[in-house]
């Protein structure tokens, strides 16, 4: 009885450390959005006045602009990615479960009482609302990072076959790293997707077995 009762509460921690994760990440999109958005008008801002003031005079000036375009593609995509996986590591809270779970009973209780349950679930319900935004933003990431690499390979390759790089080139370029990026998630969204769907029937057995264990005690 007592290895299920562990069982559960490992896998509820299990779960709620998904949910904290995925939180952590939403809560950081906006602060991701800003940074960037900030990045960019700074970047076009200053590029346009070097421009105007002394566009004419220094042609060469023109350059300028591929370094522009190279920071606004490649500064967010660094900027998020970093900041999203930093936002995904959960410390803390849920670590000291299994060194409580070795008190048997009372450590069961404890950290079932420790849980602030109307907290959990809104918790849990907004993770399952909005982790098909962070699904998408994690896909572009991806998808923005292989063409980096699928683009240039891609386009060697046609131009070395049929002696052409035209726009189903570009297209082949874009549903190739499509594909890779959904073969590199794949398997982390489906078990997501899983904890976060099993989590309401997993959550009402632990509530269960804390008013039982509450009974118990009185």
């Amino acid at each position: 009885m007592m290895s299920d009762v562990a069982e559960k509460v490992l896998r509820l921690r299990d779960a709620l450390e998904t949910v904290e994760s995925i939180n952590n990440q939403l809560d950081e999109l906006r602060k991701i959005f800003i940074v960037v958005l900030t990045v960019a008008v700074a970047t076009l801002g200053i590029a346009s006045i070097l421009w105007y003031m002394w566009g004419t005079t220094y042609p060469q000036l023109y350059n300028m602009w591929v370094l522009v375009y190279l920071v606004l593609f490649f500064f967010p995509l660094a900027y998020a990615a970093r900041r999203l996986d930093k936002a995904a590591e959960v410390k803390g809270f849920y670590q000291d479960w299994g060194e409580k779970l070795k008190e048997g009973e009372l450590g069961v209780l404890a950290i079932l009482e420790s849980l602030d349950w109307d907290y959990v679930e809104y918790r849990v319900n907004r993770a399952k609302t909005l982790y098909p935004i962070l699904l998408i933003i994690d896909e572009a990431l991806w998808i923005a990072f292989l063409l980096i690499f699928v683009a240039p390979a891609y386009g060697f390759l046609n131009n070395l076959l049929f002696h052409t790089i035209d726009t189903p080139v570009l297209v082949g370029s874009v549903v190739l790293a499509v594909a890779i990026a959904l073969a590199i998630t794949w398997g982390e969204v489906v078990d997501k997707f899983k904890t976060l769907w099993s989590l309401d029937s997993l959550l009402w057995e632990v509530r269960w077995l804390y008013h039982e264990y509450r009974k118990l005690q009185t």
